[in-house]
Formats: structure tokens, sequence, C-alpha cells
């Protein structure tokens, strides 16, 4: 199935599951809606492999069984805060596209809340990206199953570009699928077209999915990978230079030391950034 064909069966599934009193639902009961779904819209199943419903399934069970807990921040106290002093001055286009993207798919206005305080406290501790001069700064974010990470990632991505940020790289995965996987979610939460062919330039064979049937179709995003491939110097040329953009661009790569080394490379060597900068 095409992963739009996906996405509807997902939404015309949702109004169908029976929820349990604490808001989560069961794989049982979710499979059992997909079932029924096939008996009175058959079209919207048609073409469905066994993969293609377990993506489903999986859908339906993060929309439902995320759940937001309490959280714990340990900071270098040292860190300058800056994120309060400019949240008025800063226009939150790519976010706000992505929460309505979230709203209209019916995820629980408590999740989308308490986690956007989350994006914001790992935005603020990640530095103003308008600070002139070369600096650094490492951290690490942590979650639990089922407790909203590829929303927040997605999240704080969006937030990140309005923030000021131009080049977001993503691991993906140690494995194809997996970094496939989470390509199709940037796709459809940060980019908001179908990046195979955004990648070799195909822009009128792309189609605006997710974020960009909401966003201002001016509100590009350059990506340098896709559905169909991982991180290719050859692939990559063929793309704006780093240092002359004009829209945010995203790397969704694997957690592979070739990979990264190849990227590490071609970033310092076409691009005339700074040789102190390293992945």
């Amino acid at each position: 199935m095409e992963r739009q064909k996906i996405t509807d069966a997902v939404t015309a599934i949702i109004p169908l599951i029976p929820i349990n009193d604490d808001g989560s639902v069961t794989t049982e009961i979710i499979s059992e809606a997909v079932n029924r779904l096939k008996d009175f819209a058959p079209h919207l199943m048609e073409g469905a492999t066994a993969e293609d419903i377990d993506t489903i399934v999986w859908r339906i069970g993060n929309h439902f069984n995320v759940q937001i807990g309490g959280t714990v921040i340990l900071n270098n106290p040292d860190v300058e805060r800056w994120l309060d002093s400019k949240k008025t001055d800063i226009d939150w286009d790519y976010y706000n596209a992505y929460k309505s993207l979230l709203q209209n798919q019916e995820r629980p206005a408590k999740v989308i809340s308490e986690n956007e305080k989350i994006i914001d406290s790992i935005l603020d501790l990640s530095g103003d990206p308008t600070t002139t001069g070369i600096w650094a700064r490492k951290g690490l974010v942590m979650g639990n199953v089922q407790s909203g990470k590829t929303q927040n990632y997605i999240g704080l991505i969006n937030k990140a570009v309005d923030a000021g940020y131009k080049v977001i790289i993503l691991l993906g995965g140690h494995l194809n699928d997996l970094r496939k996987q989470t390509q199709e979610r940037v796709d459809e939460g940060f980019i908001g077209m179908e990046s195979q062919h955004l990648v070799r330039m195909n822009y009128a064979e792309a189609a605006r999915i997710g974020v960009g049937k909401i966003r201002d179709p001016s509100q590009n995003v350059a990506t340098y990978t896709s559905t169909a491939n991982d991180f290719s110097k050859g692939v990559a040329d063929l793309g704006i230079k780093l240092n002359n953009l004009s829209s945010p661009a995203i790397f969704t790569v694997k957690k592979n030391t070739s990979v990264m080394k190849n990227l590490s490379k071609w970033i310092t060597d076409s691009h005339l950034l700074d040789e102190q900068i390293k992945l």
C-alpha cells in the first residue's frame, strides 16, 4: 500500500476503537477494528500486505497508548538559557504545522501540550542558534517505550528550524529498514513531501504529504536522503550547498561508521565549513 492509503486507513479505523478507561487500547482491539474496516470499506484496505497491516496496527497503537509522564532534567547550571527571552519573537511556522498535523490525527491534546513543554526544555538547553562564533553543545534525551519519542524528536526538529538551526542530522537506526522508517516519519512530519523525488530534483512528482498540506508552500525543506537511499555523495552533490541554504536541510542517516564518516568528509570538503566542526 502507498503511504497515503495507510494514513487513510489509520484515520478511518481510529473512530472504531473502543477505548479502555485509562485511555489505552490493546493490540487485539486494534486488530479487530482493522478487520471490521475490511468488511465495510474494503477499498481502503485493497492491496494491504501483512506488513502494511502491522504498520497500521502499530501506528494506531502509538496514537492511543503514548503517555507523557514526569520528566527529570539534569543540566549544567552554567549553561545559558535563552528561549524564554526570545520565544515571543520567533515565528513557529514549522512547529505549528506539525502541531496541526497531530491534531488532525486526533492525537490527545494533553500529550501534545506536555510534549511541547519537554521540547522547549531541550531546545532551551541546546543553545541559541543565532549565537556567533564557534561553539558546541552536547546532550542526551532518554524516553521509555511508548513515551512519545518520535513525536518529541520530530517536534524538536520543527522548533529548532523555527528558532534558526539550519542543518539537522538525524540518526535513524542501525539497519536500512529502521532508517527508512525514520525517513518516512521525517517526510510526513517535517519535510512535507516525498523525499524519494526531492533528492533527484523531480519536484513535479513529489506529492505533498503530512505537514506539506498544512504549511505555506514557500516553507520548504532540503533533504539529502530519501526513503529509497541513505546518504551518498553522488546524490548529495545534486543538492544545494550547505553554505548557500535558503531553507533548512536534513540528513536522515544510519548509525553506521562508514556512512557517518562519508557525510562528515562531504560536509568538510564540499562546503567550506570550519574544520574544527566535527560530527
